[in-house]
């Protein structure tokens, strides 16, 4: 027996539902693809043109960031809020201290440009050193694999990490694994 009232009843629900659930079948279209070279992302340049140094301090203050971009080593930083930034790479046991700031700078086109800086004096790495190395903020925070809030390895403060990770980790994740599975006792 069909009532009435339902099929109103449905047909608001579908109404109210529908944007909700329109953006669900194609949030896996974004996601890299194999041999297959990265599409210009319009939301990508919005994204570095509109960054704020606020929004770029919040971002990364209190953030634990797996990068594997550019020359060397992929690396873990943790970043804290108050400008210190520790860095473990892949194939070292040592936890490199530096400092990270924001930054304004002027594009091309001279346009403001909002930049996230790193250094790390006593660093010996290509972009990791004593020199200021700068990002524009929009393409850091784009190119990073993960990032998470707080510091979940512990890295605060540390100068050697529980093991040396002998090749790059497949997430966060899994390093966070390992480290809490490696006993205290190992010179952490």
């Amino acid at each position: 027996m069909f009532k009435p009232n339902s099929a109103l009843r449905f047909s608001l629900l579908m109404l109210v539902a529908t944007p909700l659930l329109g953006g669900c079948g194609d949030r896996y279209s974004t996601l890299p693809v194999p041999g297959v070279p990265a599409a210009e992302m319009p939301q990508m340049d919005l994204s570095i043109a509109s960054s704020t140094p606020e929004a770029a301090r919040r971002g990364l203050g209190n953030h634990t960031w797996f990068w594997t971009r550019g020359p060397g080593p992929a690396q873990i930083h943790y970043s804290t809020v108050d400008g210190r930034d520790f860095v473990w790479l892949v194939g070292q046991r040592q936890i490199l201290a530096g400092e990270w700031q924001v930054d304004t700078a002027t594009d091309s086109s001279g346009q403001p440009l909002v930049q996230i800086c790193l250094r790390y004096p006593g660093g010996w790495q290509p972009g990791l050193n004593g020199t200021w190395n700068c990002r524009p903020a929009g393409t850091m925070f784009g190119q990073m694999q993960e990032r998470e809030a707080g510091d979940p390895l512990r890295f605060s403060g540390r100068t050697q990490a529980k093991f040396v990770l002998t090749q790059t980790p497949s997430s966060l994740a899994e390093v966070e694994g390992r480290v809490t599975a490696t006993p205290e006792n190992l010179g952490y």
